[in-house]
Formats: C-alpha cells, structure tokens, sequence
C-alpha cells in the first residue's frame, strides 16, 4: 500500500474508534447550567460537592482538590451564579470546555451591587456517566461581560495533524514564548478563537482582541504543568499548574489552565486563563 494510502486508512481507522457524540456539546452546555441553578438554589457549596470529579481541583492559594476542601466548611455567605456562554467538547464525549460569565451576589447584603467574572471549567465523564468538573478556574472584573451572549456549542469531529504530545506543545510554546515575546507565541500557537482571560480585564475572545490584550505585554513567566489530560480521541487537551517569575521560577506567581486543540497545523491554544497568587502580607 502506497504511504499516502496507509495514512488515509489510518486516519479513518483512527477516527471509527471514535464515533461523534453528536449530543456531547449540548449534554455538557446541559450539565453547567444545571450545575448553576443548583448553586442558585441550594449554595456553591452543595452544587460544587454535586458537581466535581472526586479529583476535580479549583484554585484556594494553589490546586486544591474541591470536595476535600469544601466538605468540612460552611457554605459562604453569597449567592454565586453564572452560565455557559461558550462549550467544546472532544470526538470521544469524555472532555469538553465550558466558559462563562459568573455573578457574585452578597446574602446579607443583598443590595450591594454583584461582582462579576468569567468562569472556566474542565469537565470529563466515563462512558454515558454523568459529567463532572475536573479543573475550575475563573478570573473576577468590573461589568458583566458576555451575561447577555448567545451560547456557542463546537462539537469536534476528529484529531488535527500528529504533533506530539499536549505537554509537548507546551514546551514548544515556552520555547517560542522565551525566545520571541508572549505576542508571538500566543500569535503562533493561539487558535482563532482562543480565549484570554486575565484578572480585572473583560475577557479577550479571538485571537486578534487576544492579541491586543494588555497582558500580552508582560514579561514571560516559567511555567510548570501540575497535570495534563488528553481526550482519548487525541484532539482537545489541557494542560493546569504554577507560573513564576523567570528570575525565581520555585516561588508560584499564580496558577494557569490552558486548554488545546488538535487542529490540521497541530496544537493551538482555545483557552488560557491565570488566577494570581494573593499578595504577601
């Protein structure tokens, strides 16, 4: 068989392991905003132990797993709501994104004005079980930004071209970054409608708004993967740890969660979201 053959057979023997969950996307989109009405109705506390993965981590000063961490608290005093604005989910149906707008309301102080953010969630789920949240992290601003957009679904249909593994695209984008500016790696690694989420700032969605971002500008951190998870059709992934400075790279600055897809040029950035670490007292 002629190698052109080969890789075409390849390819779709590849891709019949995988049949498109057509209802992947809308199931996910379903999960979150039930996860969300939850939180309405009971608390954050009781929707958060519903709703995560038993390894599922959210950032509390650093990756923390969410259920041992909320089991033994009480639930805050506050009203947390938001909904999916935008969900990809994998070929396989068993890792997907969802992003949104969130709104915190104060329970004794109802009248005070919410505060708002965007929310980032990671979900996963074991054949037909239920999904569940393996990574949650969100950045807070001023206006209520996306609160009123439509919901946007992306179903995937299949892996990119070969292009290693997830923690190596991000060692290639390290490298890129290092040599050349944060502007240009996002630029050369970023997909077209890659996701950048810092906090104080409204989110930057598409990769040209990205672009202009002000945290574009900064200087380039170290970063270092705490976990990463491939979609076991091979073409959505994410990649969750520690940024530091270059010049102390032991001494975490914040928490990053970036997540990729595979596309036909290889790896490129969907969503790239921080959560800085609280200033020293």
């Amino acid at each position: 068989m002629k190698p052109a053959a080969l890789a075409a057979a390849l390819a779709v023997t590849a891709c019949s392991h995988f049949p498109a969950r057509h209802d992947a996307a809308e199931s996910l989109a379903a999960a979150e905003s039930a996860f969300a009405a939850h939180s309405v109705r009971e608390d954050m506390r009781a929707a958060f132990l519903g709703a995560f993965a038993a390894d599922g981590v959210f950032v509390r000063g650093g990756w923390l797993v969410s259920n041992d961490f909320l089991r033994d608290r009480p639930a805050p005093p506050i009203v947390l709501d938001w909904r999916p604005q935008y969900v990809e989910v994998a070929q396989s149906g068993d890792l997907g994104l969802s992003t949104g707008p969130s709104r915190i309301t104060s329970k004794a102080k109802p009248e005070t004005p919410p505060s708002y953010g965007q929310f980032v969630s990671v979900w996963r789920r074991e054949g037909n079980g239920p999904w569940r949240v393996a990574v949650d992290l969100g950045v807070g601003h001023a206006a209520d930004s996306l609160w009123s957009a439509p919901l946007e679904t992306r179903q995937l249909t299949g892996a990119g071209a070969s292009a290693g593994s997830v923690t190596e695209a991000e060692a290639r984008f390290a490298a890129d970054a290092r040599a050349r500016g944060l502007r240009a790696a996002y630029a050369a690694h970023g997909a077209a409608n890659l996701r950048f989420y810092r906090p104080g700032q409204p989110p930057a969605v598409g990769r040209e708004i990205a672009l202009a971002a002000p945290g574009m500008s900064g200087a380039v951190p170290a970063w270092t993967i705490e976990r990463s998870e491939t979609a076991r059709s091979g073409e959505l992934a994410y990649a969750r740890g520690a940024y530091a400075s270059s010049a102390n790279p032991s001494a975490p600055a914040g928490w990053y969660l970036r997540v990729w897809r595979r596309e036909p040029a290889g790896w490129r950035i969907v969503m790239d979201v921080v959560n800085p670490a609280p200033p020293k007292a």
